[in-house]
């Protein structure tokens, strides 16, 4: 049976916490880790987490990259076959262990009746806890990040609030994964970590909920945007489009 450990990033984040905890301590499918980084919180983060009987891991450098690193690594560390990464304001249904299971055998099964490329990795979709519009904003907003990341790397990318890979898989490309740059979204920088002879898989069944926090103020957007770019400016200076695309193309050919 697969060893599977949650990475949950926080800072600062308790109340909101609590909740992703107490949705997955309830899957039908436990977790054999669960793993809260404190990235420096100020407030009752690493409480909440040791009440829930998280491992708590505490990482003074402040940035979701710095974080999401120290997570992975104490995945790695404890034996865990599978990372499952989500965020503090993100909770699941008591199903999504078990279906994220389901879900990971059956695209791997496809994919290589398709493909020769190796999947690393599983990303899903999310709904934004909203009274009315939630799912469909959610859709929008994922898809144009799929369609304009995804479109740069040839395979879909990893979404951060709801994804998986493989420890092993980390342990091979965590040095090539420049935790430093703190203001590049993690996710997209761990995506550019996949190399020519490896996919992501999209499973959009498998979703979870998320604060609406994301879109509100123009502000928030903004960042969040420029964040964009800047993290696809930063992949681009190692591995520009033209070459992923054709080292892709070349050698083990997706479907």
């Amino acid at each position: 049976m697969l060893n599977i450990a949650l990475v949950v990033p926080c800072l600062n984040d308790a109340d909101l916490l609590a909740r992703c905890l107490a949705s997955f301590r309830a899957q039908t499918r436990p977790l054999d880790q669960i793993i809260v980084v404190d990235n420096g919180s100020t407030d009752a983060s690493a409480a909440v987490a040791a009440s829930f009987g998280a491992v708590v891991v505490g990482e003074p450098r402040r940035g979701i990259t710095w974080a999401a690193r120290a997570g992975y690594d104490a995945a790695l560390a404890g034996g865990a076959d599978l990372i499952v990464r989500t965020d503090a304001d993100a909770w699941a249904s008591p199903t999504f262990v078990e279906e994220l299971v389901r879900q990971f055998a059956l695209l791997i099964d496809a994919s290589a009746q398709r493909t020769s490329t190796s999947p690393v990795g599983l990303t899903g979709a999310a709904t934004f806890d909203l009274p009315v519009g939630g799912a469909l904003l959610a859709r929008l907003y994922l898809g144009a990040y799929r369609a304009s990341v995804g479109s740069a790397l040839g395979h879909p990318p990893f979404f951060g609030t709801n994804c998986a890979f493989f420890a092993r898989w980390w342990g091979e490309v965590r040095d090539a994964v420049d935790s430093a740059d703190t203001f590049v979204h993690d996710d997209i920088q761990l995506s550019f970590a996949v190399r020519p002879h490896e996919t992501v898989l999209y499973a959009p069944q498998l979703s979870v909920c998320m604060d609406a926090r994301a879109l509100r103020g123009a502000a928030q957007l903004r960042t969040r945007f420029r964040r964009g770019w800047y993290s696809m400016l930063r992949g681009f200076q190692t591995s520009p489009p033209p070459r992923r695309l054709l080292a892709r193309w070349a050698g083990p050919r997706e479907a």
